[in-house]
C-alpha cells in the first residue's frame, strides 16, 4: 500500500483514539466524583465498577481478537463505534447505580474494539513489515487524547453536567470516530486479515523460546499496566493531595506533550533499537516518576517532573505494547496475542485503580506511591531477563 495512503490510515486512526481513549477512560477520573455524589455513593464504589469493567474488558480481549484477525480490524472497529455511542447514552440517563454500573462495565469491553489493540491489529493488516512506524506514527496523535480531555470534561462538567458531557461523548462516536472507521472498511477492501498473516517479522524463535519471551513480556506489561493504571486514574486526585490544588488539571496536561515528544523521539532516532530497550527505558521513566513524587521537592516542580517523566514513560509503553510483540513474534495472529497479553495485564491492572483507591484512604498518599514504585521496580526484573536472554540467543553458535 503506498506511504501517503498509510499517512491517510494513521491519521484516521488517530483521530479515534483521541475520541475512545478521551471518552472512556480519561474522562472518568474528572466525573467520578459528580457521578457518585448524584447517586448518593462514595467514589471508592465507582472505582470498583471501573475495575470491574476493566477486569471485563481482559478477559474478552483475546476472543476479541481473534475476531480482528478473521473478520479485519476496521468492521469490529466501526461496531465498537456504535456500540460506545450507545453505552455512552445509557450512562446520561442512567436512572441509579445499578443501570450506570452496568453500562459502564458493557463499554470497557467494548473499549477493546476502538481502542489501541484495535488499532495495532488494523495496522498489522494495512501495514504489514512497516507496523512498528506507523504504531509509532498514531501513538504521535493519539498522545494528544489526556491533554484534549482532562481539561474539556472539567469544562463541559461544570458547564452542563456529567450526564450530558457524556451524551456529547456519544454523539462524537456517531459522529466523528464511526465515519472514520467505515471509511477504513473500504480501504481495506473486505480483506480480513490483510498483511497480518505475514509472519516475515517474527524473530526466529524455538517454540520453548518463544514461551519464556511471552512470560517475560505479559509479567512486566502487567506490573508496569498496573501501576499506570492506578496512577492514571488518580493523577489529578494525588496532585491535588500534594498541595496544587486547581493547578493540577493543569499539571496533568504536560503529560501529554511529554508522550508525544518520547514517541517523536522514537519515530526519528530510536527506529534502531530494538523494542526490548524501549520498554526497559519506558518502565524505568515510570520508575523515576514515582521517585520524583516522593522527592521531597516543592509541589509544583514535583508535580510537574512527574508528569513529564510518567508522561514519557507512558509514551514509550504504549508503543511497545504493539511494537515488541510484533518484533518477537510477527503479524500473524497479531490481534489475538495482544488480546491474551491483555487478559494477562487484567489480571492486574484491573485491580488497580480500587486498590489505590483503598490505600490512599488507609495509608496515605506517601505509602501509597512508595507500594506503586515497588510495583514498577518489578516490572524491571522480566524485561532486564529477556534483553539478557535475547543477548545470549544472538551471540550463542548457528547452526543449531
Amino acid at each position: 500500500m503506498p506511504t501517503s495512503e498509510i499517512r491517510r490510515i494513521v491519521i484516521a486512526l488517530g483521530v479515534t483514539q483521541i475520541i475512545g481513549y478521551g471518552t472512556l477512560y480519561y474522562s472518568f477520573a474528572i466525573l467520578a466524583q459528580a457521578v457518585a455524589d448524584s447517586f448518593a455513593v462514595a467514589s471508592a464504589t465507582l472505582y470498583a465498577v471501573f475495575s470491574a469493567g476493566f477486569l471485563l474488558s481482559g478477559f474478552s480481549a483475546p476472543w476479541l481478537g481473534r475476531q480482528m484477525d478473521q473478520r479485519g480490524a476496521p468492521k469490529l472497529m466501526a461496531l465498537g463505534s456504535m456500540l460506545s455511542a450507545l453505552g455512552l447514552g445509557v450512562l446520561a440517563a442512567a436512572p441509579n447505580l445499578a443501570v450506570y454500573a452496568m453500562a459502564f462495565c458493557l463499554l470497557e469491553v467494548v473499549g477493546v474494539l476502538v481502542l489501541y489493540s484495535a488499532a495495532f491489529s488494523c495496522l498489522a493488516q494495512f501495514d504489514g513489515l512497516n507496523a512498528r512506524r506507523s504504531i509509532t506514527h498514531l501513538t504521535l496523535i493519539a498522545g494528544f487524547a489526556s491533554t484534549i480531555f482532562w481539561p474539556l470534561t472539567g469544562w463541559m462538567a461544570e458547564a452542563i453536567g456529567w450526564r450530558a458531557t457524556y451524551a456529547a461523548f456519544a454523539a462524537m462516536h456517531l459522529a466523528i470516530a464511526l465515519p472514520l472507521h467505515l471509511w477504513l472498511i473500504r480501504r481495506s477492501g473486505g480483506v480480513a486479515g490483510g498483511h497480518g498473516k505475514s509472519d516475515a517479522t517474527r524473530l526466529p524463535l524455538s517454540d520453548r523460546e518463544r514461551l519464556i519471551a511471552f512470560w517475560c513480556v505479559a509479567t512486566s506489561f502487567a506490573l508496569s499496566g498496573a501501576l499506570m493504571s492506578a496512577l492514571n486514574v488518580h493523577l489529578v486526585p494525588v496532585l491535588q493531595a500534594m498541595g496544587l490544588g486547581a493547578a493540577a488539571y493543569y499539571t496533568s496536561m504536560l503529560m501529554g506533550p511529554a508522550q508525544v515528544a518520547v514517541r517523536l523521539s522514537d519515530a526519528l532516532f530510536w527506529r534502531g533499537l530494538h523494542p526490548t530497550t524501549v520498554a526497559l527505558i519506558s518502565v524505568s521513566a515510570l520508575c523515576l516518576s514515582v521517585t520524583l513524587l516522593l522527592s521531597g521537592l516543592p509541589a509544583q516542580i514535583a508535580g510537574a517532573s512527574f508528569a513529564l517523566v510518567f508522561g514519557a514513560g507512558q509514551g514509550l509503553s504504549t508503543i511497545v505494547s504493539g511494537t515488541l510483540p510484533l518484533a518477537l513474534f510477527g503479524a500473524a495472529g497479531f490481534g489475538a496475542r495482544l488480546g491474551r497479553l491483555s487478559a494477562i495485564r487484567t489480571l492486574l491492572s484491573g485491580f488497580a485503580p480500587f486498590v489505590f483507591a483503598m490505600a490512599l484512604g488507609a495509608i496515605g498518599t506517601a505509602l501509597s506511591l512508595t507500594m506503586a514504585l515497588a510495583v514498577g521496580l518489578a516490572a524491571l526484573a522480566p524485561l532486564l531477563y529477556l534483553r539478557a536472554f535475547l543477548l545470549r540467543r544472538a551471540q550463542a553458535p548457528t547452526g543449531r
